[in-house]
């Protein structure tokens, strides 16, 4: 009985070791912050500041996942989440209606989305290609409409779109728990089932793989594509809307900053730009990392200039990790 135990403890071991180191190198930072700054990392605002700010990286990192597991690559996002924030902004200040607003954000997230994927599946131009010129089009779109001007959301706190997306929820945390942290932690859960137990993540992976024999096996690989590019527009302008209502502006310049850490955090998560293979969990435990460690530097009373030397050390560590588990020889 006890050496099946044991067999039964490797087996899980050996199957999940990805999550595991991933796992791993979270704690481990965690703990080297707790001990340079104990009063820091034991108070709940901490925690209730980050989990206000983290979830828009994760809930990004998420979408990406699938596309970097179909083998495509997506440089627009932050584009995106400029636009349909500009969208949301623009409704709510003609209408003064948030849940039109709301539904016209997403919508043009789809639809900017759905260009992108058109011109992937269609037009056959690279994705790498596509999205950089996507990134660049859709920007400039919001900055010529704009002139670069903010617009204040302060209108909008108390509303039910504020309330759902970014209010606080008065569990766990005296601060309340950001109902966006919650948000994400769902989308991570059905993002995790649609990749490992739905027939959609099947064919992402596969396509990822080897698109021909993705192709013999009747998998329809231009559509999901283009549906990959979809789920990634419809993210990218919920986070948008994330980010303009936590802090009740419109800037539009917004986005920018997310695009390395969305996609280091899917890197440091284990999900190969080789594509067909990707982990949800390792994307959301990539971008809580990364999120950290900006408070964590200088919390322990290191300078800011720190932090992207820290950004790179976590992911040639990880790297190496996934290297080694996968048993790659160089």
């Amino acid at each position: 009985m006890k050496i099946i135990f044991i067999n039964k403890i490797l087996y899980q071991f050996r199957k999940y070791k990805l999550q595991i180191s991933i796992s791993g190198i979270a704690f481990l930072l965690l703990t080297g912050f707790l001990i340079g700054n104990p009063r820091l990392f034991l108070s709940s605002y901490t925690y209730a500041a980050l989990m206000s700010v983290i979830p828009i990286t994760i809930i990004l990192a998420l979408s990406l996942t699938f596309v970097i597991a179909c083998g495509e690559i997506d440089l627009s996002f932050p584009s995106i989440m400029s636009f349909s924030s500009w969208v949301f902004s623009s409704i709510w200040k003609i209408t003064g209606n948030d849940i039109l607003a709301f539904l016209g954000c997403l919508f043009s997230g789809i639809l900017v989305g759905a260009l992108n994927g058109l011109l992937i599946v269609k037009a056959r131009i690279p994705s790498f290609l596509t999205t950089i010129g996507t990134m660049f089009f859709w920007r400039g779109v919001v900055m010529v409409i704009t002139e670069g001007w903010t617009t204040s959301l302060a209108e909008t706190k108390g509303k039910i779109i504020h309330t759902l997306l970014v209010g606080r929820i008065p569990i766990i945390i005296k601060e309340g728990v950001p109902a966006q942290m919650v948000w994400a932690i769902v989308l991570a859960i059905i993002c995790y089932f649609l990749l490992n137990r739905h027939k959609y993540g099947a064919h992402v992976l596969v396509t990822g793989d080897n698109i021909e024999a993705a192709k013999v096996m009747g998998v329809n690989t231009d559509k999901i594509k283009f549906l990959v590019f979809i789920h990634m527009g419809l993210f990218s302008s919920l986070a948008g809307i994330i980010s303009s209502l936590e802090i009740l502006t419109y800037w539009p310049t917004m986005g920018e900053i997310h695009l390395l850490l969305a996609i280091a955090s899917v890197v440091i998560g284990g999900t190969p730009f080789t594509g067909g293979s990707g982990s949800i969990y390792g994307s959301f435990i990539g971008a809580c990392i990364l999120g950290t460690i900006e408070t964590g530097i200088l919390g322990i009373g290191l300078t800011g200039f720190w932090v992207r030397l820290l950004y790179g050390f976590i992911i040639i560590v990880s790297l190496i990790c996934q290297v080694i588990i996968r048993g790659i020889k160089k």
